[in-house]
């Protein structure tokens, strides 16, 4: 029996592998850096007589120790983790090169191609964005109900679209397309919903890291951009990101348990 932990900002993702293979996630908010309680806490129904080992990365992962109650730790880099796990889930071959977006509180844009990964571009602006700006306008962090508001909205009411600020097109651009984020708000002298406020929140995350991701892959020569991390549950920002990558001829995957793949790729390195 194996197990995993990313140690990420906002949200702590383990994994944990029975004997006969069968992945079992769980997740809790990361309140303090990482410490040997988390883990034990985490996963605190478990005999950890029967564990072989432990995986950690993400955050300060280097706090923990080495070894805890004699079972070896493995200290995974991010990067190396984001990038095992983002391609196993995947299934793009991995001599192909892409573009891998780990999408959670910011945004880190990760190249990989033949097993090899390495930062290459990012942006703050990420889903701790999208609950920052949710308490500041909407007075929630409630990820469900930010989530459920977006749906209802429709950012058009707060953003100018090309049409709004041009008399044309511009390049192959739709004339839907997003001109000024949250533009309209200063020129409206109405009351704007809450539903298209979250729709814009979102609406302007999705497009910024969408707009980072394909400006990369461009550079790089690469088609394929995969996302994952925690920040594409969001239905609405997925939708953003879809958009965007369509529109510049990128082709872009999101995984399933996406949200888990730095957790995941750990372990697949300790494994080997």
């Amino acid at each position: 029996m194996q197990i995993s932990l990313d140690f990420g900002i906002t949200v702590t993702d383990a994994i944990l592998k029975t004997a006969e293979g069968e992945i079992e996630h769980r997740s809790l908010l990361s309140e303090e850096g990482p410490k040997d309680k988390i883990i034990k806490n985490i996963f605190k129904d478990l005999d950890f007589k029967q564990v072989e080992s432990i995986a950690v990365t993400g955050g300060r992962h280097e706090d923990i120790a080495n070894d805890i109650n004699g079972i070896k730790i493995v200290h995974v880099n991010e990067v190396q983790a984001i990038g095992e796990g983002a391609m196993y889930l995947s299934g793009v071959p991995n001599n192909k090169g892409s573009i891998i977006v780990n999408s959670g509180s910011g945004t880190s844009c990760i190249y990989s191609k033949n097993g090899d990964y390495f930062h290459c571009s990012g942006t703050g602006v990420g889903g701790g964005t999208v609950l920052g700006l949710s308490k500041l306008l909407l007075g929630t962090t409630d990820p469900d109900e930010i989530n459920e508001l977006a749906s209802n909205g429709d950012e058009r009411n707060v953003d100018l679209i090309i049409e709004d600020v041009v008399s044309g097109p511009i390049g192959q651009l739709p004339s839907d397309t997003t001109a000024v984020n949250f533009g309209k708000i200063a020129k409206n002298k109405d009351t704007v919903s809450r539903e298209d406020i979250a729709a814009g929140i979102v609406n302007l995350v999705g497009q910024t890291a969408a707009r980072i991701a394909t400006s990369v892959a461009f550079a790089y020569e690469v088609s394929d951009i995969i996302v994952v991390g925690r920040t594409p549950t969001f239905k609405s920002l997925r939708e953003s990101l879809e958009k965007a990558a369509l529109l510049t001829n990128f082709n872009p995957h999101f995984p399933e348990n996406g949200h888990y793949a730095s957790a995941l790729g750990a372990m697949l390195i300790a494994e080997k």
